[in-house]
């Protein structure tokens, strides 16, 4: 069964309190639940990585670039390539292609792995910014026939944001 995390903001430790007494009350099995508490000195205390979406970025650029490239290098070009051992002549668009498709395919990695690297991984920032605001996190597992009862619980315990995710 493809079960969901619950991640809830706090303002208050108090209230993150109420909502784990709450899921113990109704049955939440402990190693369901997940808690991040509202004084982390640093980062590295939680084991938080801040990642990027460069190779996500490098490996579209590459595949952009290299169909452009190979579209616009038939279009455009004419050449030939003769492979000794074979006995074997390539010649036309289709060298012109490939050479499209080599040169704009690497040009095209390089551009989406720096654009990706701009780009953070969203649930790292999420964690990020509810540190900063001095909040408490907690993170439950649930079956989804469980979700939106566990999500009504959350909010009337008083969390702020609540986000819903494919446990992996």
């Amino acid at each position: 069964m493809r079960h969901r995390i619950l991640t809830a903001f706090f303002g208050s430790r108090s209230d993150a309190d109420g909502a784990l007494s709450q899921l113990a009350r109704i049955g939440v099995p402990d190693h369901d639940v997940s808690v991040l508490p509202k004084y982390v000195a640093r980062r590295d205390d939680i084991g938080l990585r801040t990642a990027s979406k460069a190779s996500e970025g490098a490996a579209l650029g590459a595949l952009a670039g290299g169909l452009l490239g190979a579209g616009l290098g038939a279009l455009l070009a004419a050449g030939s390539i003769i492979v000794p051992g074979l006995s074997l002549v390539v010649a036309g668009p289709i060298v012109a292609a490939l050479a499209g498709a080599g040169a704009l395919g690497g040009l095209g990695t390089i551009v989406g792995a720096v654009v990706g690297a701009t780009l953070p991984e969203y649930e790292a920032r999420y964690l990020g910014d509810a540190i900063r605001m001095g909040g408490a996190l907690v993170a439950v597992r649930c079956s989804p026939d469980r979700t939106e009862a566990l999500e009504e619980l959350l909010e009337a315990s008083g969390a702020r944001s609540i986000r819903k995710t494919a446990a992996r």
